[in-house]
């Protein structure tokens, strides 16, 4: 479809441009002043069908040793930035401690779906003297960490802590961060300890890297701290509070995944069918190619943490794979790309071709463009990808990237190591698919094995994370924290796929309850990437052994329909469950223990680790 100014069949029906996120979420809301964006949050605190329609509703307490109000009023903004409808509280002033040791109190009667733990340097409460060896400075970080494992052993649910930040006043001078007895080091050696020992429950946010973003001066006002006990400015609300929903977001499965990226001026300088490989600027003989060598350096680093690279150009594909193929400057290569779209078709369609591709919602892209006309096409025909703002400067691209928090980070598992080699072996599979004449034999050719992993220090982060994740293949939103998952591991069914071309990690998981009569399956989810793979039946030939196993005749399940989910509804039929009627929090479903004949055969191996 070329660009003719008319919007594409699919951004028709995505909410006004008034509406979440592109008014109060737009992205260059934290380049506007602190005042602006306190009205903004306000307004939509109060626009509660606004924040409604944002996306999925999250619960989060707010747990701190300072004054956290005005905080905990900008929470919503950052968090409806990034699809959820966040509803936060906060517990009483300067008690962390005492609300997680409290087990008849407030937050285990109702327990959130998270916590946000805030402290400072001030609660620190094993310092060193000053002059202590470096024996003694290590005992008293001991000390310290030992007193928040501790506290971490009574998490009613997952947690994202702030680390300690890094003080204003440095009693030993340029020593003080470097010599044992110094404060700035024992905050340092504390947070890195804290860090090496968090248990799954709990996501670290990097406050020093936080305070050296905004600088001292705008993170420190201990005039504000003496007035009313908020120990940063009220400049640096919007920085916290914008990186503590991106890290929570994270942490909830809600991170995004693809980077889609153009070409001419992006990912080197100059436009290749106008200047040939000879032209364009790539590479150390000029600053400006220096400049685009470091982006993409920047850009495989990303990839190597899993995020997901696709490229959409306007461009004819021979000319744009050109530069990939014989310039020798390239960083990145054609195998890094999950999926390569170059033509002469409008980017709001391109870029649903590339979620269609890789089977993911709009809301999993960021689109990285030098072109303010494709950036604001983009951001008006489809407000659910993120867009980022390039500068002119090329030596700046990274910089915007990680500034827009564009990839939070959380607790990272192999899985999120190896999803985009996993999203680039699909895409080879999805094109030998296409071109096999016979499928059967094709998915037998591929030798693949289906492992059952059990519950343990490494799968644990991976099955919470991926029951978390607001999926394609998901019954319903019930998530179960690591504590949960630990205590029911004999009812967790986990299995790990193996092919010829590459292991791809545990991809699909089911929560069970047996029952005197029937097996619940409380939850089942299954990962986009092996979508056509066949892993539904494997599943459900393994949930029909557990029932049996039981002793019972039937299966039962809750199915909650969303707009990501509905596959579900032609799915089920197929796996055996006929509709049962309606329960308290969706339709439910049941079956015959038994798996259902006719179902397609799998080719798999299934192999008990």
């Amino acid at each position: 479809m070329k660009n003719t100014g008319k919007m594409p069949a699919r951004a028709r029906t995505s909410p006004p441009k008034e509406d979440i996120p592109s008014f109060y979420g737009g992205a260059d809301l934290l380049s506007r002043p602190a005042e602006e964006i306190t009205r903004l949050a306000k307004r939509l605190n109060k626009d509660k069908a606004a924040l409604a329609a944002v996306g999925p509703g999250i619960r989060v307490t707010v747990l701190s040793s300072f004054l956290t109000d005005y905080l905990a009023e900008m929470l919503p903004l950052m968090f409806a930035r990034r699809g959820m409808a966040a509803t936060v509280t906060t517990g009483d002033y300067g008690a962390i401690a005492p609300a997680l040791l409290e087990k008849k109190g407030v937050l285990f009667a109702d327990t959130p779906d998270f916590l946000i733990l805030l402290p400072t340097h001030r609660d620190l409460a094993h310092l060193p003297a000053p002059g202590c060896d470096a024996r003694a400075a290590e005992k008293a970080v001991k000390k310290e960490v030992a007193l928040w494992m501790d506290l971490w052993a009574h998490l009613p649910c997952p947690a994202v802590q702030l680390s300690f930040d890094p003080p204003l006043l440095r009693p030993r001078g340029d020593q003080d961060g470097l010599a044992p007895g110094g404060l700035v080091r024992h905050v340092r050696r504390v947070n890195m300890e804290l860090s090496d020992q968090a248990p799954p429950q709990v996501t670290l946010l990097d406050c020093e890297h936080l305070v050296q973003r905004l600088g001292q001066d705008k993170w420190h006002d201990p005039r504000l701290y003496h007035m009313c006990k908020q120990p940063f400015s009220f400049e640096a609300l919007p920085e916290l509070a914008d990186s503590l929903a991106a890290t929570l977001s994270a942490r909830a499965g809600h991170g995004r995944k693809v980077l889609v990226l153009d070409l001419d001026n992006t990912l080197w300088g100059g436009v290749v069918g106008d200047v040939g490989l000879e032209g364009l600027e790539l590479g150390p003989e000029t600053p400006e190619g220096e400049a685009f060598t470091a982006f993409q350096e920047y850009v495989a680093a990303l990839s190597q943490r899993g995020v997901i690279l696709a490229v959409c150009s306007k461009n004819t594909e021979k000319m744009a794979r050109l530069p990939f193929r014989e310039h020798s400057g390239m960083v990145l290569g054609e195998s890094d790309i999950a999926c390569f779209i170059a033509n002469f078709e409008d980017k709001a369609s391109n870029l649903l071709a590339i979620a269609e591709e890789l089977n993911l919602g709009l809301n999993a892209l960021v689109l990285a463009d030098d072109s303010p006309v494709e950036r604001a096409w983009v951001r008006e025909q489809l407000p659910e990808v993120l867009v980022l703002d390039l500068p002119e400067e090329p030596a700046d691209f990274p910089r915007a990237i990680d500034e827009a928090k564009a990839f939070p980070s959380g607790r990272l598992t192999q899985e999120d190591l190896e999803r985009a080699a996993s999203y680039q072996a699909r895409a080879q599979t999805r094109g030998a698919m296409s071109r096999a004449v016979d499928m059967e034999a094709f998915l037998a050719g591929l030798e693949p094995q289906a492992t059952i992993e059990p519950v343990g220090p490494g799968s644990l982060d991976r099955i919470v994370q991926l029951i978390a994740k607001t999926n394609q293949f998901k019954l319903n939103p019930r998530v179960f924290s690591t504590d949960e998952i630990s205590k029911r591991a004999e009812h967790v069914l986990a299995l790990r796929l193996r092919d010829r071309l590459q292991d791809y990690g545990i991809v699909s998981v089911a929560v069970l309850e047996p029952g005197d009569e029937v097996l619940t399956i409380e939850n089942w989810v299954m990962s986009c990437r092996v979508f056509s793979r066949r892993l539904e039946y494997v599943m459900r030939h393994l949930i029909s052994e557990r029932a049996r196993k039981a002793g019972v005749e039937h299966l039962h399940l809750v199915y909650q329909q969303s707009d990501r989910n509905g596959l579900l509804v032609d799915l089920l039929p197929e796996l055996g469950f006929a509709s049962g009627g309606e329960s308290g929090e969706g339709a439910a479903w049941v079956s015959a223990a038994d798996s259902p004949d006719g179902m397609p055969a799998h080719h798999m191996t299934i192999i008990c680790s």
